[in-house]
């Protein structure tokens, strides 16, 4: 008892000293990682992140956008794919961004501060085989416009011959307004009419291309790097494709022009594969007035000897749009979830790339199970009073869609041969 005593008297041992978070030693890292491929001069963001005095300022800001995992822009939750090029920061990243704030945000020494990224204005792919032009002239959004604005422009491959494609780089010509680009596919000269039809370059289309297409290059949006296909597989673009972007531009209240440019590569070794889009769709559905989680769901069964490769997955919603799962069961049970999309933004959707390819062999039930919120409460809500909304491509309508980035397992076409030829450049309108 009276070690006890006297034991109760021995002051605790202090903690140790805490390493001080700093900007130069630990938070520019993560920066770097992160987020200066948005966050530098030049581009989207609307301040950069390079050095110590452009981002002390922001601090309480960041770790605040941080914490709620606003920022980084990633939206797949963690345990449903894994995904090439992850933005999200772990936890541990995001503690040490708000002890640093805690601190007071401070500089360290600049001694420990390690090489400066540098994001040149080239393409990081090397150069492209054929360079296309969204619109000689450039397309002009007036510092008037007070909504965002959806424009397609139409652009002609003039390819003398089915081309494979399995490279694209999307270079936004002024990042200020460029938000996302999706880029597709058209065969029938369908775009050229549409285009003919809206004056000034291009035309407006929100939902998609205004036509049907299963054909697509992807797309870009804000700190996606640009990517190789798997080897053995492509794009086809058939002779006399035309391709069109579709460009989400979003007005700063200035005047500002944008000529994007996008870069196609060859295939410089044999292609087996068609790279594929599978829709996995409901367009039949109606969403009531003051629904909070209204669900919308979709599914297909591949037939017994179709074998797929799963190689990319795209959610696809519009203002209304709350959650998006899409798993993948098999015909002995085993499910397996492909993505989860659980804090749905329409301004920042894109496709997501698997780090390993997903086999979905025959008999495979795939489904998506979407939640809608057409209440007043839904900060996006497009209507007031809300109003039953259903599918269609105005900014009003909704959609339900999953594209699927596929192969096609039993599929070993005659490889085509490589094509390698000077730079050819194609101005849009």
């Amino acid at each position: 008892v009276g070690y006890a005593l006297q034991a109760d008297r021995v002051p605790a041992l202090a903690a140790p000293p805490r390493e001080p978070v700093t900007f130069s030693n630990q938070v520019v890292r993560i920066f770097q990682d992160k987020c200066q491929t948005c966050h530098h001069p030049g581009d989207i963001a609307p301040f950069s992140l390079m050095t110590y005095e452009e981002s002390v300022d922001y601090a309480e800001q960041i770790a605040e956008k941080t914490a709620s995992r606003q920022m980084p822009p990633w939206k797949p939750a963690d345990g449903c794919g894994e995904f090439l090029n992850k933005r999200s920061l772990s936890d541990d990243e995001i503690a040490t961004i708000g002890q640093w704030v805690a601190d007071g945000a401070p500089e360290g020494d600049p001694s420990e501060l390690p090489a400066s990224l540098t994001f040149p204005d080239e393409w990081k792919l090397g150069q492209p085989d054929v360079e296309l032009v969204s619109t000689r002239k450039g397309y002009k959004v007036p510092a008037s416009a007070s909504s965002d604005i959806y424009r397609c422009f139409t652009v002609a491959t003039n390819f003398d011959a089915d081309r494979f494609i399995t490279g694209v780089e999307v270079r936004p010509g002024n990042r200020k307004i460029v938000h996302h680009i999706l880029l597709f596919i058209d065969t029938s000269g369908v775009s050229v009419d549409l285009d003919r039809a809206d004056p000034g370059p291009g035309y407006t289309s929100f939902g998609g291309p205004g036509f049907s297409t299963l054909g697509t290059l992807g797309g870009w949006a804000p700190g996606a790097p640009p990517s190789l296909l798997r080897e053995g597989t492509g794009y086809l673009v058939p002779k006399g494709s035309r391709v069109v972007m579709q460009i989400h531009y979003k007005p700063n209240g200035e005047d500002e022009t944008d000529q994007t440019r996008i870069g196609l590569h060859f295939a410089r070794s044999p292609v087996y594969q068609d790279a594929l889009v599978l829709p996995l769709i409901n367009r039949n559905f109606t969403i009531p007035a003051g629904a909070r989680d209204y669900p919308v769901d979709a599914s297909f069964d591949l037939p017994p000897y179709v074998n797929l490769t799963l190689e990319s997955v795209a959610p696809h919603m519009h203002l209304l749009g709350r959650e998006m799962q899409v798993t993948a069961t098999s015909s002995s049970g085993d499910r397996r979830c492909l993505i989860y999309i659980n804090d749905w933004d329409f301004h920042w959707q894109g496709a997501y790339r698997y780090e390993t390819p997903v086999p979905l062999p025959g008999g495979t039930h795939i489904s998506a199970h979407a939640l809608y919120d057409n209440s007043e409460l839904n900060h996006s809500q497009p209507n007031f009073p809300p109003q039953d909304v259903s599918w269609g491509e105005r900014t009003t309508d909704e959609m339900c869609i999953a594209f699927l980035g596929i192969t096609v397992d039993a599929e070993h076409r005659t490889p085509s041969e490589p094509f390698v030829d000077s730079v050819e450049v194609r101005n849009g309108r």
